[in-house]
């Protein structure tokens, strides 16, 4: 089971800047009242996870985060553990690539899987991030659509957001549709974080499919050769024997033979071969010597190519660095010194050193951490390019290579054909009985032919015996272990989904929203007193107290894939009142009680408004705004 804390949050541009204090492991508070930038905290560990916000786009004609799109160079930074190892991402607003630190490595991911065959296998920043939580990647088939769930699914059940109505209870999706909100990919995000998907249990299923179809694939194979070659006798040890029979009769026919054309030598016939056998071991020396000189020319090229993509490879992985050390060190400033880094007020138009800077002399070397992100994209694209130099010279060098290594088999076949003729006779007597000897060969050749024939397909036959073999063998075996999987796949499901119930419904008892009676359906969706009309502001905490269960459960059991992180942004919503939000809020602890979570590790980080949170909460508080009457709004101005 896998962990994710966000550590730290920063956002720097040229217009505005913001970093967050140290967020630790447990209940993390934000504090603010309306407008002041408690969502955009949560806003910004969502989007640098690789997640799709509107308000940051700035094609969107309606809800546009005006300061934040009308900044420039401006990028979100996480400090983030991921199973307490220490990461630090980058994401530029409106960029689609996650750039990575790890210690003293740096990478860049893209967020979206292209739609080309070759594009649609590359990883992902989501691929990378469900391996480290150590959750399975998981492929569903819906109708003619596949659909790979990635990250931003399972955040649809780990940060609680305002923008979606209470009564849906799942994050909403960020393109709705009735593929991505289906019951099938809710039900599965579901069972994916709650281990209901257990990891070993589906790859069994996996396997169990494959095996199935292998069996009856080989099944198939076997009963169509058999009625393709039905009523041939395809007995290989009595082909063996009769093989043997018939060459032996070959041999005493070629022995007849010799011994008829032993007698005279034809001189001028062997003359006339040898020489032609000889030209065309001289003009295929030629065409080597030809395809040497073009197998060189292409080695040359394919080095140098090979020289300057690995000089690109380079250069690529040192602006992946500059882009995290570049607004770090800001060694080109020309505002601070570069020996004692004091602050320096330069003269118009003069460098450091105090020299005129004339236009036409004067080059710009210093980028910012925006252009080195577009620097990147358009190298990784030249990369491509060289790559398919490479590989088209590969392709030629690997040509050159077979049609040479084809054409010696073929001088050194000529060269000992050749050696035969210069010391071969040939007959010119008992014409006659040399004839019917050739017509006695040729017919037996032709007969051997046919049985070898058969022994062909009679070998293949009994290939295909032993692969339905081992596949009936392997589905059975793998169908035992599946059913024992699925024996206690069922009895940890059932475990779960009853401790789910339980905490779930001991919560609902003592919240806000006046019920006697919760549980979840087969879809995984609360019904609360049997289902009973509700008033609207008891969505709050029918929803608010489904996320404090999975929490739990993923604190309780190692099993639940969920990574223990909790994001819930302003749920003042759908009309509670003050008091009853605090009521509800107050559950958290009672949730986290429950599985003694203060022994293990989680984060629960909570956005909420300058009164609307319990007193007990107070010692949690890690951030504040006051827009309204202390003018702290979450962007600084630089």
């Amino acid at each position: 089971m896998g962990s994710l804390v966000i550590k730290k949050v920063k956002y720097d541009g040229d217009k505005y800047n913001y970093e967050s204090p140290k967020l630790d492991n447990g209940i993390n508070i934000i504090i603010g009242d309306n407008g002041s930038g408690k969502s955009t905290f949560t806003f910004f560990i969502e989007y640098c996870l690789g997640g799709y916000l509107k308000y940051f786009n700035p094609e969107n004609k309606t809800e546009k985060y005006h300061e934040i799109i009308n900044d420039t160079n401006n990028y979100i930074e996480l400090d983030i553990e991921i199973n307490s190892e220490s990461y630090s991402l980058k994401r530029f607003i409106g960029g689609n690539i996650i750039h990575i630190n790890f210690k003293n490595e740096y990478y860049s991911l893209p967020i979206y899987r292209g739609k080309s065959e070759i594009d649609s296998d590359i990883e992902i920043f989501s691929d990378w991030l469900l391996d480290k939580l150590s959750i399975t990647k998981q492929e569903l088939n819906l109708g003619t659509i596949k659909w790979r769930l990635n990250i931003n699914d399972l955040f649809r059940l780990i940060i609680y957001d305002q923008d979606t109505p209470s009564k849906k209870i799942y994050k909403e999706p960020t393109n709705l549709n009735f593929v991505t909100d289906s019951l099938v990919i809710r039900k599965t995000i579901f069972e994916v974080l709650l281990g209901i998907s257990s990891d070993e249990y589906f790859r069994k299923f996996e396997d169990f499919k494959q095996k199935t179809i292998l069996r009856d694939k080989e099944q198939l194979k076997l009963e169509n050769f058999e009625e393709k070659y039905s009523g041939i006798d395809l007995d290989l040890l009595k082909i063996d024997n009769d093989l043997n029979n018939m060459n032996s009769k070959l041999e005493e026919l070629y022995i007849q033979r010799d011994l008829f054309m032993s007698s005279n030598k034809n001189v001028d016939k062997k003359t006339i071969l040898i020489s032609e056998l000889q030209h065309e071991i001289i003009q295929q020396e030629i065409e080597i010597s030809d395809l040497n000189i073009a197998l060189r020319s292409n080695e040359i090229e394919y080095n140098k190519i090979l020289d300057y993509f690995q000089s690109q490879s380079n250069e690529i992985n040192e602006i992946e660095k500059i882009i995290f050390t570049n607004d770090k060190l800001n060694l080109f400033s020309f505002k601070v010194c570069p020996f004692c880094l004091s602050e320096h007020n330069p003269k118009d138009n003069h460098c450091l050193c105090g020299s005129e800077i004339i236009d036409e002399d004067y080059e710009k070397y210093r980028y910012t951490s925006k252009e080195y992100e577009n620097i990147l994209k358009h190298k990784k694209k030249s990369l491509e390019t060289i790559q398919t130099a490479l590989d088209s010279y590969t392709k030629e060098i690997s040509n050159f290579s077979s049609k040479k290594e084809k054409l010696e088999t073929i001088i050194n076949e000529q060269t000992n054909k050749l050696k035969t003729l210069i010391g071969s006779t040939s007959v010119d007597t008992n014409t006659e009985a040399i004839n019917l000897l050739h017509d006695e060969i040729l017919k037996q050749l032709k007969i051997i032919e046919s049985e070898e024939y058969k022994k062909k397909i009679s070998i293949e036959k009994q290939l295909l015996i032993e692969n339905y073999r081992i596949a009936r063998k392997n589905y059975k075996d793998v169908k035992e272990e599946f059913e024992k999987l699925q024996r206690k796949f069922e009895i940890d499901n059932k475990t779960i989904i009853s401790d789910f119930n339980e905490i779930y419904e001991n919560l609902i008892l003592d919240s806000s929203a006046d019920a006697y009676k919760a549980e979840i359906n087969e879809d995984y969706m609360p019904i609360i007193d049997d289902g009973i009309y509700k008033n609207k502001s008891a969505s709050v905490p029918i929803r608010l107290l489904y996320f404090y269960t999975i929490l739990a459960l993923a604190i309780k059991y190692e099993s639940v894939k969920h990574p223990k992180l909790l994001i819930i942004d302003t749920p003042e919503d759908s009309g509670i009142d003050d008091d009853n939000l605090k009521k509800d809020l107050t559950l958290l602890e009672s949730a986290l009680n429950y599985v003694e979570a203060s022994k293990k590790s989680f984060q629960v980080i909570l956005t909420t408004g300058l009164e609307k949170y319990p007193d007990e909460f107070k010692d949690f508080i890690k951030e504040k705004f006051n827009k309204k009457n202390e003018g702290k709004f979450i962007l600084k101005e630089k």
